[in-house]
C-alpha cells in the first residue's frame, strides 16, 4: 500500500468521524427537551368569573380558557374556578373572590405569586417543588410560601363581618373568625386571613398593608387554622387553633376539600367527616346576603338548590348585583352592587 492510499484512507476515516459525531451531536441536541413554559388554565368555570387582561375587560371565564401571567379575576356571588398550573398545581377559587395570577419561569422552576385582594381560594400542590421553585400567596396582611401541600387562605374586610354580624346573618366562616377575633381582644384591624393547612408544612411571612415585613417568618403545620389581622402599620397573629372543624365553613369549601380527598389528594380531614358535612349542608336552607358600599342592604333565605329573588328595591338607579339570578343556590353567600 502506498502513502497516497494510506492519505485517503485516513481522510476518509476522519471525515466519517466528523460525519457520525455531528449526527449524534445533532441527534443529542434535537432528543433533548426545551423547557416547557408555563400553563394556566380554567378547567371548570360555574357561574361568572371575568377576567382582566391590560386594557381588556370583562372577559368571562370559560371551561378549557388559557389565563396569562398577569391576568386579574374576579369571581362573582354563587360562582366558582378551578385552575390548573403545570398540570400539578391545582387552585379552587371561591364565590366573591378577586385575585390577580403571576406565573414566571417554565414548569420546572416555576414562580407562582397569586395575590388574594378578597374571597378565599384552596391550593393543592401535588408535587414537591424543585429547589429553584416558589409558591406564594399574598393577601393585605401576610405572604404564605409552601414546597408541596394543601392549603386555604381566605381574605375578608373586619368591617363587612361586623356588618354580617350586626344583620345576624349566618355566614360559617365569618363567624369563626368574628369569635376569634373577639376572643382576641385585639383593637384597630382592617383585614383578617385565614389560613387552614390541610397537609404539609407553609411558611409564613407578616407584612402591613404597605407590604413591609413585620417580625420573622413562621412555619405552621397541618390541621392548624392560623387567623392573622392587619392594618396600615401593623400585623399579627389572632389565633392559632390546632385542629379543622368542617363545619366552620361554606359548603362550596367542604364541596373542594371533598374534590381533593377523593381524587387521591392529602387531607388531614376525613373523608367521613367531610361527606358527613356535605350531606347537612344540603339539608340547611342557605344565607343569601346583599352588600352595597361594605353594608348589608338585604338578605335572603334559600332552600338548597333554589332560586335567589331579585331584591325590590335596588341601591342606585345605575347598577346591578354581581349575581345570575337564573344559577342554583348551593351555600351561603355574598352578593355586591355594582355600579354601571
Amino acid at each position: 500500500m502506498n502513502g497516497k492510499k494510506v492519505g485517503i484512507i485516513i481522510g476518509a476515516i476522519a471525515g466519517a468521524a466528523v460525519l457520525i459525531g455531528g449526527i449524534i451531536t445533532g441527534v443529542i441536541l434535537l432528543g433533548k427537551k426545551p423547557d416547557t413554559y408555563r400553563v394556566i388554565k380554567v378547567m371548570t368555570a360555574e357561574g361568572h368569573s371575568y377576567v382582566t387582561r391590560g386594557d381588556i375587560t370583562d372577559l368571562e371565564a370559560y371551561d378549557g380558557m388559557a389565563l396569562q401571567s398577569g391576568d386579574s379575576i374576579h369571581v362573582d356571588g354563587n360562582s366558582s374556578l378551578i385552575l390548573m398550573l403545570d398540570e400539578d398545581k391545582l387552585c379552587y377559587v371561591e364565590q366573591n373572590s378577586d385575585f390577580n395570577i403571576i406565573a414566571e419561569g417554565t414548569a420546572k422552576d416555576s414562580r407562582t405569586r397569586i395575590e388574594l385582594v378578597n374571597g378565599a381560594l384552596t391550593c393543592e400542590i401535588q408535587n414537591s417543588l424543585s429547589a429553584g421553585s416558589t409558591y406564594e400567596i399574598n393577601t393585605p396582611n401576610s405572604t404564605m410560601a409552601v414546597r408541596g401541600t394543601s392549603y386555604r387562605v381566605e381574605v375578608t374586610n373586619v368591617e363587612v363581618i361586623n356588618e354580617v354580624l350586626s344583620s345576624n346573618a349566618i355566614q360559617p366562616s365569618m363567624v369563626f373568625m368574628a369569635k376569634n377575633l373577639e376572643d382576641s381582644g385585639i383593637q384597630g384591624l382592617n383585614t383578617i386571613t385565614r389560613l387552614t393547612v390541610t397537609d404539609g408544612k407553609v411558611m409564613i411571612q407578616l407584612h402591613d398593608e404597605q407590604g413591609n415585613p413585620v417580625g420573622d417568618e413562621m412555619e405552621f403545620e397541618a390541621d392548624t387554622d392560623i387567623l392573622i389581622g392587619g392594618n396600615q402599620s401593623d400585623s399579627c397573629i389572632i389565633q392559632k387553633i390546632t385542629g379543622i372543624d368542617p363545619s366552620t365553613f361554606p359548603a362550596i369549601t367542604i364541596e373542594f376539600f371533598y374534590d381533593i380527598e377523593t381524587n387521591s389528594g392529602k387531607m388531614i380531614i376525613s373523608f367521613n367527616d367531610l361527606k358527613e358535612q356535605m350531606e347537612e349542608n344540603e339539608n340547611v336552607p342557605h344565607m343569601v346576603t346583599f352588600m352595597y358600599n361594605n353594608k348589608v342592604f338585604g338578605m335572603q333565605t334559600v332552600d338548597h338548590e333554589g332560586y335567589l329573588s331579585r331584591p325590590e328595591l335596588i341601591p342606585t338607579p345605575a347598577g346591578d348585583w354581581d349575581v345570575d339570578f337564573g344559577i342554583p343556590v348551593t351555600s351561603d353567600t355574598f352578593v355586591y352592587w355594582e355600579e354601571k
